[in-house]
Formats: C-alpha cells, sequence, structure tokens
C-alpha cells in the first residue's frame, strides 16, 4: 500500500500562481489540481490518498516567534473565498480532503507520514517544502510536483551533506528565510556543515565550543546568538504524533 499526502496549500497556491486570470481561475485551478493529483497516484500507483489543509489562524509557532512567516504574500481573496470548490473536487475524485483544527498543515503531514510509515505503507509526502527533508525514512520521500524531483532519504542526505537527523540542527543554525526564522547572523550552510561535522549536533557544540579552538568570531556569534538557535530547530521540528483520528480506511482512494 502507498499514501500520497497533498500539502493542500503549497499545491494549490503555486498552480493558481502560475495560472493566466480569467472568469472561472478558481474553478479551473481546482480540476487542473485534481489532474494533478490523479497524475502522481497513476505514477506512483497509490492506492491512498489525503489532501491537507489548515486553518488560518496563529499557532504554538506564532506564540513563541511572533515574526513566524512574517513577510508572506497573503492569500488572494478570490481564491481563499473558493476553497470549498477545491475540496468539493478533491472529493469528487476520491481524494480525502482533511485538516486538523489549531495546528499547522505541516505538523499534521508529518503525523500522518510516520505513523502510516509506522504501520508498513510507503509513503510520498507532495510539498515544495524542504521542512518535510527532516521525515524522510526507508518509508517516506518527498516529492517536488513541480520541479518533477523525487527526494528519498539517500538523495537528501547527498544534497545537504549531513545525516537527516542533524537537518534540524543544520537549520537551527542556518535559519529558514522561508518561515523567516533568524538562527545564526554570519553562520551559512557551508559553516554549519563543517561543525555538525566535527560536533554531531547543536547540543555537543554549544557545551564544547569554547574548548575547540574556534574563531573568536564564530564563537562570539555563537555565545549571542545560542538562544537563536536553539529556538529556531524549536520551531522548525515538525511534529509526529498528533491524534488525527482518521484511519487509512477513509484516505483510500475512491474511484469516481
Amino acid at each position: 500500500m502507498h499514501l500520497l499526502i497533498i500539502d493542500a496549500m503549497n499545491l494549490i497556491r503555486r498552480m493558481y500562481a502560475a495560472m493566466a486570470d480569467h472568469e472561472n481561475k478558481e474553478q479551473a485551478c481546482a480540476h487542473r489540481c485534481v489532474s494533478a493529483i490523479a497524475d502522481m497516484v497513476g505514477k506512483l500507483e497509490a492506492s491512498h490518498c489525503t489532501v491537507v489543509f489548515e486553518e488560518k489562524e496563529l499557532t504554538w509557532r506564532h506564540q513563541l516567534w511572533p515574526d513566524y512567516k512574517k513577510g508572506r504574500s497573503p492569500m488572494p481573496q478570490a481564491l481563499h473565498d473558493s476553497l470549498h470548490l477545491f475540496k468539493e473536487a478533491f472529493i469528487e475524485a476520491g481524494f480525502l480532503p482533511f485538516k486538523f483544527k489549531s495546528w499547522e498543515a505541516d505538523d499534521v503531514i508529518a503525523s500522518l507520514a510516520c505513523k502510516a510509515a509506522y504501520h508498513g505503507l510507503a509513503v510520498t509526502v507532495v510539498s515544495t517544502d524542504k521542512g518535510f527533508f527532516q521525515i524522510a525514512d526507508e518509508r517516506i520521500q518527498i516529492l517536488n510536483y513541480f520541479d518533477r524531483k523525487l527526494y528519498s532519504l539517500t538523495e537528501i542526505e547527498q544534497r545537504y551533506g549531513v545525516a537527516i537527523d542533524q537537518l534540524i540542527d543544520l537549520w537551527g543554525l542556518t535559519g529558514d528565510t522561508t518561515n523567516h526564522l533568524p538562527g545564526v547572523a554570519g553562520i551559512g550552510i557551508k559553516t554549519a556543515t563543517q561543525l555538525l561535522h566535527q560536533f554531531g549536533d547543536l547540543d555537543n557544540l554549544l557545551i564544547q565550543k569554547q574548548q575547540t579552538g574556534l574563531s573568536d568570531k564564530l564563537s562570539k556569534a555563537l555565545d549571542d546568538q545560542w538562544q537563536s538557535a536553539l529556538l529556531t530547530r524549536k520551531l522548525i521540528k515538525l511534529v509526529q504524533n498528533l491524534p488525527l483520528g482518521v484511519n487509512l480506511h477513509q484516505m483510500r482512494i475512491k474511484k469516481p
């Protein structure tokens, strides 16, 4: 069995932005999204599918970091007002639309993926969000539909040069501009990778940095911004154990 999990707004907003404006743009976009999902279902031979939405509301991440996702463009109002068309189209096509109140879609998707993988399913998460790379394993892969790129555990580790379980430490150091997360100013991907190769993880780095001959500039940056690194790591880490109340039978693809 193979579960396909779609990051709904990630797919819809990018599909919508790529389309020319016209009178029935929202309805046309809904049909195009259904076609895209159907294409992925066929190519991946998926037996189950869910399209995960989220409420537009503040979450625990905003409570910890009020600037979370600051600067992102708002959803076009016409699209927001038409989301019911997308959900209706997904249901008609046999794909379960799903949301879990008070939680970001990212955490819901991570929980669904990890629970399904634990029970033996192959899982493909469809999103352009690199944050999902942290849950990749032997059963979970990440698909960027727009780049037509499928990322396996091995490919992700080769791309970043660190192990999967070091990714959140890597991003804790470098920050994440997409979500407006600070990290440590002055530490880029190359330096962060070298530090993780040397120390193993962020905690060991912060504990041992005084004894290992780091440059004065780097040592000062860590002294001044260690709290920022730990906060960024906490915000980036996806919740994987939400009690979602949805079962595998509900996600089985229903033929129209």
